[in-house]
């Protein structure tokens, strides 16, 4: 999609950028916008003195811990909430499964049945001969990525499917409708649906680490016990010809479990031929007579043998997206795709033939019969569908098929000095831009595969930016002025492999530097904090305290910097699948020069996480889901603390992002959103109000972004960008 962005008549000078760069700490929005604010507030670095005889431009500045900061805030009235909003912020197409439905409507070519990632139109039925969805149904309420697992029983003509923790079904007797069935007890995500065969509906669990089961005759759903103590994960689930159930765990000590349907009790605990402390069992197939495991970090697939329990080999070639087709017409051979190529595999010798090239590298469904195997993948406007016939030994027929468009909820916000506001998607790939001033649209282009889910962002200057991509804690490099085409984006360091990090979500930046804090990989605490130099566009340091964290077991979730110190906030919560550390949440100040802590310190004993710390006046200002608090930067102690919303530390579990802080020009104002409740706070006037109204009935996300100019955005409503207004309104006058 080409950049239709609006270059400002007031473009923002980079002394100006750099400067502010400094005190909003972590990717607040830039952008050279005019503000609602009733002031326009010089950012530092660019006041200019108004010439004499004239009164001066603005307020004076802050002072140095300024205590307009610490009293006591008045509150006013309300402001009227969203005065703009930018719908579907983020329009994506991002197939997560594709699965086959034979026997619906008695077709030559079995239709389809395809899931999207996002909150809307989820699921999407299709005829293969056809070139768009006869049926697309949106899942009201349903997990933000979309549907986890679909599973298709011929016999009933039903498709299953989860969400979040809710088990549904879909009937062609009520296309446009999804039944559903329930909820599993205590599971918050499912995962693998799998049939055994008396037609029960079988499935793996968070944080339950266990199994459930769906029984069609009685309509009942029933959570098996947790397999181990240290498993909270059943991604994986396989079920075999004499309905042996296998369950693969994580994320901690990933193993095999085996029992049979009848009784899941009867377990057998299957260890990997190396154990991992930490990680994923990634797949499971039955095949022949061999049960094929992989596993994170494993290249090769493992062989098992169900009737001994006993490893007994791998095979080399790595099968692309770990997918393979069920086995062929005549039951001996499988099929798979490596490097553009289709393969079959024996199931007596397990020995590979290479059948010829095809055109999909990266397969969503495999599908065999007695004269050729069907293909399909993903193309930007949806589906690719290949036929490979084995007697010609080519692709015989190639068919498109074009989906319905989702959206992505958005996940990060950032301005940018170029006047657009860039979003990041919940499960989604690619970067997109809503231009507030025309409205216009912008998307990465397809062929960028570096960026995943962006947990935030940065604009170093008007040339470079920083992304932090989730899964492996990518440190993704952004030049502006490539940023259509996919040389535009670099991947300076996958912070994964060395120091096992998943998310990146702290960033800040002084005149000449960027610094990164993170939230580690499933299974393990402690989150690292990094430097980058833009001028060499590397990762110059990590500190990672000797493989405890940098702040020993907690996640570095928010920075600050200005050019002596980095501030940082911690939160307790550590990678998925293992325990909050235990204490409250901390805020640390760094020597750069040294890289040397000066203190760290626990200034909110009852918050398990502080955000988004921001440089105003002198103070470090932090955010819980309670409210703000004014630290003092020579010694880490708490100032001051303003209450902002009805919502306790104490009885919330400590996220990464669940508060924001987003700093309008020198700080006089700052928005604060948490818990569905977001506030500006004008400490000049020494008010706050609630953004919003009764009548509007707005819930703003926990996500912020604001622009020099003294612009806030939000977002609402899962995928609409909204602009914030700061300005309280006097009540409407009553009629007589």
């Amino acid at each position: 999609m080409p950049h239709d962005g609006n270059p400002s008549s007031h473009p923002a000078t980079r002394r100006a950028v750099l400067s502010l760069a400094a005190v909003l700490a972590g990717g607040v929005a830039l952008s050279p916008w005019h503000s609602p604010t009733s002031t326009d507030v010089p950012a530092p670095g660019t006041h200019k003195s108004a010439p004499s005889g004239t009164p001066p431009a603005g307020p004076p500045p802050f002072g140095n811990r300024d205590p307009l900061l610490t009293k006591t805030l008045k509150k006013a009235r309300n402001t009227r909430g969203a005065i703009a909003r930018f719908e579907g912020a983020f329009p994506a197409l991002n197939t997560k499964t594709v699965v086959s439905l034979p026997g619906l409507y008695k077709a030559k070519n079995p239709w389809l049945a395809v899931s999207i990632v996002g909150p809307v139109n989820q699921l999407q039925i299709i005829n293969p001969e056809a070139g768009t969805p006869d049926h697309v149904v949106s899942i009201p309420d349903s997990h933000n990525g979309g549907l986890e697992s679909l599973i298709w029983d011929q016999g009933s003509t039903t498709l299953y499917f989860t969400t979040g923790p809710t088990l549904l079904a879909w009937n062609p007797a009520n296309p446009k409708t999804v039944r559903r069935i329930g909820k599993v007890p205590g599971a918050t995500t499912l995962y693998e649906l799998q049939l055994d065969s008396a037609g029960n509906i079988w499935g793996g669990t968070y944080p339950n680490g266990s199994t459930f089961t769906y029984t069609v005759a009685t309509q009942k759903i029933r959570a098996h016990s947790r397999l181990a103590p240290d498993t909270d994960y059943v991604r994986r689930l396989a079920i075999g010809p004499d309905d042996t159930v296998w369950a693969g765990t994580g994320s901690l000590n990933p193993r095999l479990f085996s029992f049979p349907a009848s009784d899941p009790s009867r377990r057998t605990e299957i260890q990997l031929p190396d154990p991992m402390p930490n990680g994923f069992i990634s797949s499971i197939r039955v095949q022949g007579n061999r049960v094929v495991v992989t596993a994170s970090d494993i290249t090769e697939q493992l062989l098992l043998d169900p009737r001994t329990k006993k490893w007994v080999g791998s095979l080399d070639r790595v099968w692309a997206s770990r997918n393979t087709s069920g086995p062929a017409a005549d039951g001996g051979r499988f099929y798979s795709v490596t490097d553009g190529r289709l393969h079959a595999t024996g199931t007596d010798t397990w020995q590979d033939t290479m059948l010829g090239p095809i055109g999909i590298s990266a397969p969503l469904e495999l599908r065999a019969d007695a004269t050729g195997v069907l293909v399909i993948g993903e193309i930007p406007t949806g589906l690719r569908l290949e036929y490979f016939g084995f007697a010609s030994g080519t692709v015989e027929s190639v068919h498109t098929l074009a989906l319905t468009a989702g959206e992505y909820k958005i996940q990060s916000l950032l301005g940018h000095s170029d006047g657009n506001i860039y979003v990041g998607g919940y499960m989604g790939q690619g970067l997109a831009s809503v231009n507030p001033d025309t409205g216009a649209r912008w998307h990465s282009p397809h062929e960028e595969k570096l960026i995943n889910q962006i947990e935030a962002m940065i604009e170093f200057d008007a040339e470079h930016s920083y992304l932090g991509s989730y899964g492996s804690a990518d440190i993704i490099g952004l030049e502006s002025a490539k940023k259509d085409s996919a040389k535009g984006y670099t991947r300076l360091e996958r912070l994964s492999r060395e120091y096992h990090q998943s998310r990146p979500f702290g960033w800040a930046a002084n005149a000449k530097n960027v610094f990164l804090g993170t939230v580690p990989d499933y299974g393990r605490a402690g989150g690292v904090l990094g430097m980058i130099d833009p001028q060499a566009n590397t990762v110059d340091w990590v500190l990672d305290g000797g493989g405890s964290g940098f702040v020993k077991a907690h996640s570095i979730i928010g920075l600050a910097a200005d050019e002596r110190f980095v501030y940082g906030t911690t939160s307790v919560r550590n990678g998925y699948g293992i325990p909050d550390t235990k204490g409250p949440g901390k805020v640390f100040k760094l020597e750069i020069k040294t890289r040397k802590k000066v203190w760290e310190t626990a200034p909110v004993s009852d918050a398990g996480a502080l955000y988004a710390p921001k440089l105003i006046a002198g103070w470090l200002v932090v955010a819980d889901i309670e409210g703000i608090n004014v630290i003092d930067t020579a010694t880490g102690k708490l100032a001051a603390r303003h209450r902002l919303t009805q919502a306790n530390n104490a009885a919330s579990r400590p996220g990464w992002a669940n508060a924001d802080i987003a700093q309008v020009g020198d700080g006089s104002k700052v928005v604060h959103s948490a818990a569905g409740t977001t506030t500006v706070v004008d400490f000049r006037g020494g008010t706050r109000s609630i953004i919003g109204t009764p009548e509007t009935k707005d819930r703003f996300g926990s996500r912020l972004a604001a622009t020099p100019s003294g612009r806030v955005f939000g977002y609402t409503d899962k995928t609409v960008l909204v602009e914030l207004d700061l300005l309280p309104r006097p009540s409407r006058p009553r009629a007589p």
